[in-house]
């Protein structure tokens, strides 16, 4: 049986199958952002687990069609939509009792003023790690 795409994510597959010095691609270019914003542009909000999850059926789909991309764990999932968070690309809507009574969802959407923002390419390319603040005096 074969997976129906959503066109955005056809289009990832295609500018991502190959590498290009002008359009980028290959298999070091991070993608989870372009789709995160597209994911949350179809269907408006979502919470971690659940984008998680499209993700990698997403990744398992693009790899079938030759695409290279790396689904990474939740773990970096959730790293890489803090970032998203911290630079107000997504931003919370609500929450809502999971399947645990204990914990809360938190659902998120894109913001509508960052939509072409270039973070979402690579939001990790801004971010200062420790190692740049190790370098100027300050401890980890």
């Amino acid at each position: 049986m074969e997976v129906v795409l959503r066109d955005f994510e056809s289009e990832i597959i295609d500018r991502f199958k190959t590498f290009s010095v002008i359009e980028g691609g290959g298999k070091a270019r991070p993608r989870k952002g372009i789709w995160i914003r597209g994911h949350l542009l179809d269907i408006y909000e979502d919470y971690l687990y659940s984008m998680f999850m499209h993700w990698r059926n997403f990744v398992a789909e693009a790899w079938k069609r030759g695409a290279r991309i790396e689904p990474g764990n939740y773990g970096a999932f959730k790293t890489y939509t803090w970032l998203l968070k911290e630079y107000g690309l997504i931003i919370p809507t609500r929450k809502e009792r999971g399947k645990s009574p204990k914990f809360l969802r938190q659902y998120y959407t894109y913001n509508p003023n960052l939509l072409d923002d270039p973070r979402w390419d690579n939001p990790y390319g801004e971010y200062p790690s420790w190692k740049e603040w190790r370098k100027k005096g300050f401890p980890k």
